[in-house]
């Protein structure tokens, strides 16, 4: 069984559900995992925050744009009126949550149901138009199988039974499609696996299934070796081993949920990234071989707050970190990176929820100092472990940008530099030059 995952930008006209769907072998046994039309999730987002806000002018003009991009992706795709029919009813069914919603409060749990709307309606229009095509495809929807447990994990037992069940109810079947990002939570409630979480549906899945291969489809060749956002003439890595893959996605590389990794590696699947665009070219593969040694990419991961934390007490005293980092288990904060001294404490994070309290109880434990709009430049390569690496091979590259922090040393893997989001550009592009023009990338930092 093979598990392809296409993402917002591969479903996110009718040409490109065209085109995905012609990529498609019906020889092979695959499982299909589809996200929400690209955009359609912000949308959905937007809504709840307008409506929350009571701005029901706005509401109603994203509820019409939402059915208006589902409605002209179904007149472009369809070439059966009654295929038309169906699909167009499917969407308005969806949308009358939305409808009702725009003028009621919304709950909590209606917030969750509203948010995975999107893939409800794109799978349902997906599915349709392989039907018309004649393909023996079966639809499952994720609501069926895909449940977490009261930590938000998820639940591979419960997800096994379930799936292996559906998928028993359709002996000779070699297609089927499900949705991406969607589950039921521990109350049996409709819940999400976060933002970006197709990925990790279909990395999920594949574990429970043992794949063969895990594909993940989306616009560009593979994960690139820095941001392309920012960096002129960037480059696909073609080969990247899994916890290579885990520090770049956690630190800023988009085409993959940073989560994603962990159910692949488990059962020793490899990943292929892939684009939908131009899909003969190799992408990337993640598997669990590094292929080569050096630096491999640069990420950069923005939103980041430092926190300083510096007293007399920490001198030669046991007990004092662990009391730190107690307060941000109580607000459930996590924190990026670490460095200390003698005396003194600093750390990242990136979520600033809680940034008010968590600074009221550090103050109780020494003199606080907060930096924000901070971006954290993280550096992944294969170093050998077995040399000494010279961080000055890679800081020469920054030239006369400060840096705030460095972390080094806990990972064979990652060197990572915290600077000014204002300084953020110019220091990608100068690791850029300094590291892939000057052949750091292919030979040992010593």
């Amino acid at each position: 069984m093979r598990i392809v995952k296409f993402g917002g930008t591969s479903v996110g006209s009718a040409y490109h559900i065209k085109k995905l769907v012609n990529l498609i072998d019906v020889n092979k046994r695959t499982l299909f995992v589809f996200s929400a039309i690209g955009g359609i999730t912000n949308m959905l987002a937007d809504f709840i925050y307008q409506s929350k806000l009571g701005e029901k002018e706005i509401c109603q003009h994203t509820f019409l744009r939402i059915r208006e991009i589902h409605f002209r992706v179904i007149t472009e795709l369809f070439s059966s009126k009654n295929y038309k029919q169906i699909a167009e009813s499917k969407v308005e069914e969806s949308l009358k949550l939305l409808s009702y919603y725009s003028n009621h409060r919304i709950t909590e749990k209606a917030e969750k149901e509203i948010l995975v709307q999107g893939e409800l309606i794109s799978c349902s229009i997906i599915y349709l138009y392989m039907l018309e095509h004649e393909m023996d495809v079966a639809y499952i929807p994720a609501l069926r199988f895909m449940f977490t447990d009261k930590y938000k994990e998820p639940n591979y037992l419960k997800i096994t039974e379930k799936l292996t069940k559906e998928l028993s109810k359709y002996n000779g079947c070699k297609l089927f499609i499900t949705n991406g990002y969607i589950c039921q939570n521990y109350k049996r409630q409709t819940d999400n696996l976060n933002r970006g979480g197709s990925d990790y549906t279909a990395t999920i899945i594949g574990n429970v299934l043992r794949a063969s291969i895990i594909e993940i489809w989306t616009d560009i060749d593979g994960l690139q070796n820095n941001d392309p956002r920012y960096v002129e003439n960037t480059f696909p890595i073609r080969n990247l081993s899994y916890e290579e893959a885990s520090e770049l996605a956690y630190f800023g590389a988009k085409i993959l949920h940073p989560l994603c990794i962990i159910p692949a590696q488990r059962a020793k699947i490899p990943i292929a990234l892939k684009n939908t665009m131009s899909p003969d070219d190799q992408g990337t593969t993640i598997s669990e071989y590094a292929i080569s040694k050096g630096i491999k990419a640069i990420a950069v991961k923005d939103g980041i707050t430092a926190i300083k934390v510096k007293s007399a007490r920490m001198m030669q005293a046991y007990g004092f970190l662990r009391r730190i980092f107690e307060v941000f288990e109580k607000f459930k904060t996590p924190v990026d990176m670490l460095t200390t001294s003698e005396i003194s404490v600093a750390m990242t994070i990136d979520n600033n929820a809680y940034l008010e309290p968590i600074i009221t109880e550090l103050c109780n434990l020494g003199e606080v100092e907060i930096d924000q709009n901070q971006s954290i430049i993280c550096i992944v390569g294969n170093f050998n472990d077995n040399r000494n690496i010279s961080i000055q091979s890679i800081t020469d590259g920054l030239g006369n940008i400060p840096v705030h922090m460095i972390s080094f040393g806990a990972s064979k893997i990652n060197i990572s530099f915290l600077i000014d989001t204002t300084n953020k550009i110019e220091a990608l592009n100068l690791l850029n030059q300094h590291i892939f023009r000057h052949h750091l990338c292919s030979i040992n930092i010593q």
